[in-house]
């Protein structure tokens, strides 16, 4: 009876000791290092990924730079597969139509023509920090593809 009894909890701590492992696998965390997302998030906050899948225009990323594989950034998704990124006098449009970006307007003048002559490929991605003026982002170091992207974070974290 005993030997039944342990067993079956080793196999219960044995379960729980899995499913918490793997939620930290699936939805790990990350702190924040530097400034290019300032004022949404914050140099050494906490923020959590929530998901792995496919991110949309504006959803915040944790990725793999191209020309850093070493290294994590966070960065705001704002060009997708199929499409053309224009900045012009403060304000985002995108294959030539407007779409708002709240942080647009300290963005400087950025023509999609002047980098190339097609629009970004299936399964790459445009992305800004938030703090526009000094990101080292896709205007720096280029497109990012989707094996770069770790997940998207989960907004609404405390600010400090």
């Amino acid at each position: 009876m005993f030997s039944k009894l342990a067993g079956l909890f080793v196999i219960c701590y044995l379960l729980f000791l899995g499913s918490f492992r793997m939620y930290y696998w699936l939805y790990p965390k990350y702190f924040v290092s530097g400034e290019s997302m300032n004022p949404t998030y914050w140099e050494q906050e906490v923020v959590q990924v929530k998901a792995h899948h496919k991110p949309k225009r504006f959803d915040v990323v944790v990725l793999h730079p191209p020309d850093a594989p070493t290294e994590l950034y966070l960065k705001r998704v704002i060009g997708l597969p199929g499409e053309r990124i224009d900045y012009k006098e403060g304000q985002l449009f995108v294959d030539g139509k407007f779409v708002a970006d709240q942080f647009a307007s300290t963005t400087e003048d950025f023509d999609w023509n002047d980098s190339s002559d097609q629009a970004i490929p299936k399964g790459y991605y445009f992305v800004l920090g938030d703090n526009r003026i000094i990101s080292k982002d896709s205007r720096i170091f280029g497109l990012v593809s989707e094996k770069q992207i770790l997940g998207i974070v989960q907004e609404g974290n405390t600010k400090k």
